[in-house]
């Protein structure tokens, strides 16, 4: 009797494991993992938390160059979304075990596509709006904490750059220290961003 006992338990484990993997618990068990985790990595990306880019070598002015990694975290935690749902919907609309299965990867792939399109678009309008500090020569500004003579030390100016007011690293030739709120007009560049300014009248 125990050992009928035994095989009928070990029967039933292995029926739990096959409907498991073959089943739809399978599929939700993905579809609702993943969504959660993709809604936690999209909570992250607006609070500024996590990057899924490559920093890359540096370019001539100091900044540093990036990638969209197409197997990133989030880019997999994708294709684990479209792979889930699609699963779920497949098997209730009947489909094979294999149909189910090719639909779910199918879909999943177009998902994880579809999001490396969408960080490549993303990264596209950052590179787009992000500040050109050579662009900068020739333009006049402030000084916002005291610059030392003689490239002596590195102060600090405020200038228009791009529509923006910023704050910058600055050094200056000029024979005398430059003041808070002196004028200053930004000759040159240093890297990695600091300018090269010299007084105005």
């Amino acid at each position: 009797m125990p050992a009928r006992i035994a095989a009928a338990t070990n029967a039933a484990m292995i029926a739990s494991w096959t409907d498991l993997l073959t089943g739809s618990q399978l599929y939700w068990a993905i579809s609702v993992f993943a969504s959660v985790l993709q809604v936690f990595l999209l909570i992250g990306a607006f609070l500024g938390h996590g990057s899924d880019f490559d920093h890359g070598a540096d370019s001539h002015d100091g900044s540093t160059t990036d990638s969209v990694k197409l197997l990133s975290f989030r880019i997999l935690v994708a294709f684990f979304v479209g792979f889930g749902w699609a699963g779920v919907l497949a098997q209730r609309q009947g489909m094979s075990a294999g149909g189910i299965a090719t639909a779910a990867v199918v879909s999943g792939v177009a998902f994880m596509l579809l999001m490396f399109a969408t960080m490549r678009f993303l990264m596209a309008m950052r590179d787009d709006g992000s500040l050109h500090y050579e662009n900068a020569i020739g333009i006049r500004g402030q000084v916002y904490v005291t610059i030392p003579p003689k490239r002596e030390g590195i102060g600090q100016i405020e200038v228009m750059l791009q529509g923006r007011l910023i704050t910058a690293s600055a050094v200056t030739d000029s024979e005398q220290a430059l003041a808070p709120q002196h004028g200053i007009e930004i000759t040159g560049l240093m890297p990695p961003n600091t300018f090269v300014v010299k007084p105005t009248t």
